[in-house]
């Protein structure tokens, strides 16, 4: 839905501008309004609630961090909560999935958006459109309900891009498992394991809400055909949770195979031992038997006993190891 080429319709009108506070940026297209606010002060929330008239519950919202997705519908607006899981790389070199909370209120044209965190996705979305590139021959922003798609659309592609990652290193840890780095793949499927699960816990809820967006009549505030786009935002969510679900799948698998492969070399490495231990057993006791401090120990004081003794042990020990061979246990 959004290209990252610029192209500039017949009556694209785009308009920039920063209000005093370097939190909030402004940005107009077509007569819907977008409002992004970065880490907002009382005051910042205060005037925007009045500008708005807004709920003061909406502006309590917007000033702290629920960190509950929810959806509130209101009589000329509605309030959506997302709680984003995000990819991020540690000082470490290792990935975590982070959870980043942005707040949605959805007029008819206006949108306001509330984060406390950066966000690359809404960064991106908004290069776009201050680049007058965020609409096709073929998209429509009729009122805000439009821009608050996209944007949700972009944020999802975010989070399918992460889960892609997840993925190539999923199958990364598949090549180096059958090249034998099994032990080293039980950490790496471990912290790729913590990831998905986080992805799942922070994403679940997202559901919920667009079966509500599609199932409440509040929504009409867009018009009929605003279902069709809500529709389509939970099945780009259907898919993120089929792609995690995949994963998970595919890491159980690995998982398993990881664990089998390395038990297989375990338990080989304890044969061997054991096989060792067996085959040098008759040679320790015959060396021990020979050493028993009596006064007459056969062959001992022969001149050619040791070599006698030494011959009888690498027979025995010979003949053990051709017999093990015959049974194929080495």
């Amino acid at each position: 839905m959004l290209g990252d080429s610029i192209h500039i319709q017949g009556i694209f009108f785009f308009l920039f501008s920063r209000y005093n506070s370097d939190m909030i940026t402004h940005h107009a297209s077509h007569g819907i309004v977008w409002l992004d606010i970065s880490n907002p002060t009382d005051d910042e929330i205060t005037g925007l609630v009045k500008r708005y008239d807004l709920h003061p519950l909406v502006g309590e919202e917007l000033k702290n961090s629920s960190s509950l997705a929810k959806m509130d519908f209101y009589k000329d607006y509605m309030l959506v909560v997302l709680t984003l899981p995000v990819r991020v790389q540690t000082k470490s070199g290792e990935y975590e999935i982070v959870d980043r909370e942005v707040d949605f209120v959805i007029g008819k044209n206006f949108l306001i958006t509330s984060r406390v965190d950066t966000i690359e996705q809404l960064e991106y979305f908004k290069k776009i459109f201050e680049a007058n590139s965020i609409l096709k021959k073929d998209d429509k922003m009729d009122h805000a309900g439009h821009l608050f798609y996209y944007m949700v659309k972009r944020i999802y592609a975010g989070m399918v891009e992460d889960l892609e990652n997840i993925k190539d290193s999923l199958i990364s840890a598949e090549t180096r498992i059958f090249n034998g780095d099994e032990r080293d793949m039980v950490e790496v499927l471990s912290n790729l394991s913590r990831e998905l699960i986080d992805f799942k816990q922070t994403a679940r809820v997202h559901q919920d809400i667009w079966e509500d967006m599609i199932r409440y009549d509040e929504v009409m505030i867009f018009g009929k055909d605003f279902l069709v786009y809500a529709r389509d935002i939970r099945d780009e969510f259907n898919r993120i949770r089929e792609l995690i679900t995949n994963a998970r799948e595919l890491l159980t698998d690995l998982r398993e195979t990881n664990d089998s492969l390395l038990n297989t070399k375990q338990n080989d490495i304890i044969k061997m031992l054991t096989l060792v231990a067996f085959i040098f057993q008759p040679m320790t006791f015959i060396a021990a038997l020979f050493t028993i401090p009596a006064i007459n120990v056969p062959i001992i004081r022969h001149g050619l006993g040791w070599y006698g003794i030494l011959v009888a042990m690498v027979a025995i020990t010979s003949g053990i190891w051709l017999f093990f061979k015959k049974k194929r246990w080495v």
